[in-house]
This record gives structure tokens, sequence and C-alpha cells, in this order.
């Protein structure tokens, strides 16, 4: 991706996308009070967005309520098209580690400027973790996940840095990242639990991120630097398209 300036924002345009995403997040459907509760805004701000999506076709009122509208379906089709793509590409690399681990195992890709998006995973059957966690995004700095996109896409980096948001701590975490090609969460994320991230490249380009994460004392951090120079040989031509 093109490095992004994040100080140029337009306000409308990001009140609007928080409209459908609190909308999208709370079932597709949600009551004006709540929309304003939720998002703070004033109502007379909100009902000119409301307004405007509605005339638009990207959302539809429903007597007091407002809902996803159609429009979005077509918007979002080539986006779940390269979302089957990734997963139909890198769906053996998935596998194979989860089988490799006997772990819960994930496959993301990066997500805008601050966020990456769970795109399918293979859960161990007694995980903390008893829903997949597909649709869902996370940020990119908190985890071993994001910071492999942070790491190894410079346009990505260039961006949060712009934006203020890489301290000298993370700096020297994205370089240590870049030399060894893989990038570990010792706890940091969540308390008890220990991941791996891999980078996931198609001809060069980095497009998403093969997981593996579980509980310390079945993941500690000597057992995950042998496993990612096992996954790096063993699947080589898997993570590697």
């Amino acid at each position: 991706m093109a490095t992004v300036n994040e100080t140029k924002g337009i306000q409308s345009v990001e009140r609007a996308m928080a409209v459908l995403e609190v909308i999208a997040g709370a079932g597709g459907e949600l009551r004006l009070v709540d929309l304003v509760n939720a998002l703070g805004l004033h109502k007379s701000t909100l009902h000119g967005l409301l307004n405007t999506l509605c005339a638009l076709g990207y959302i539809s009122r429903r007597g007091s309520r407002y809902a996803i509208g159609l429009r979005l379906r077509d918007i979002a089709q080539p986006f779940n098209d390269a979302d089957d793509r990734l997963k139909e590409a890198f769906g053996p690399a998935l596998g194979a580690l989860a089988d490799m681990t006997g772990e819960s195992c994930y496959l993301a890709a990066p997500c805008g400027t601050r966020h990456y998006l769970y795109i399918d995973a293979v859960l161990r059957e007694n995980s903390a973790t008893s829903s997949s966690p597909r649709g869902r995004r996370e940020a990119l700095t908190t985890s071993a996940v994001g910071k492999v996109f942070l790491a190894l896409d410079g346009d990505l980096s260039r961006s949060l840095r712009k934006a203020g948001l890489l301290d000298s701590a993370l700096e020297q975490e994205l370089q240590a990242i870049t030399e060894k090609g893989y990038a570990l969460d010792l706890e940091h994320a969540e308390k008890g639990l220990n991941c791996l991230a891999l980078p996931l490249r198609k001809q060069g380009r980095l497009v998403a991120s093969l997981a593996v994460s579980g509980p310390v004392e079945r993941l500690p951090q000597d057992k995950l630097v042998t496993l990612a120079g096992r996954v790096m040989r063993e699947l080589y031509d898997m993570v590697k398209l």
C-alpha cells in the first residue's frame, strides 16, 4: 500500500464510516437512540449523516431503526472475492501449521493503516477462544500479527510514523522482526498467551500473516523460536507463492 497521511482526514467521512461500523457491529440494525449513545454525536449531526447514507442506499430506515443498506453488498463483493482468494492460496499453510502444532492458528490481512482483519482460523478444541475471530479487527501495534505487517510493509509503517504512533521501543522491535522474519508476542496482548506470526507473500509481496497462539506452558518462547525456523523450512512453498 502507498504511504497514507493520517493528518488529512475528513471528519464527515470518518463519522459516516463510524455510523456504518456501529450498525454492522450491532448485527446490521440499530435504533437512533443507540446510535447517539454509541457515537456521541449530536442528534442533528447524526440525522444529517443518516439521511445522506439513506439517500445513497448505504443505510435503510425501518421505522425507528436504521439498517445496513443493500448498496454495501455490491461494494463489499470485491473484498469478499479477495478474501476467498487469500483463503484458497494460504489455506494449506493454515492447516499445515495447525496440524504441526495442535494449537489455534490464524490467517489475517491488513485492514487500513491501523488494523488487521482475521479472515480464517483453525481453532483447537480446548482453546481459550471458543468462537472464530473471522471478521474481527485488531490494532497493528499490539500483537505479533500486526507487527509483522508494520515491520515488513514500509508504506504502512511510514503512515503510522507520520501519525506519531511508533515509539522508539516499537521501532526497535520492528527492526528485530525485519531481521528475524517473524514476530513473537509473549503475553503482551493477553496474559498467559504466547503467539508466533509469520509473513505470507505472493509474488514477493506481503499480503497476509500466518499465526499460532496458545498457553505459555504449551508454547514457551524457545519452542516458538524453534517452530518459526521449522515453518520457514518445511512450509516454505506454502508461505511464499
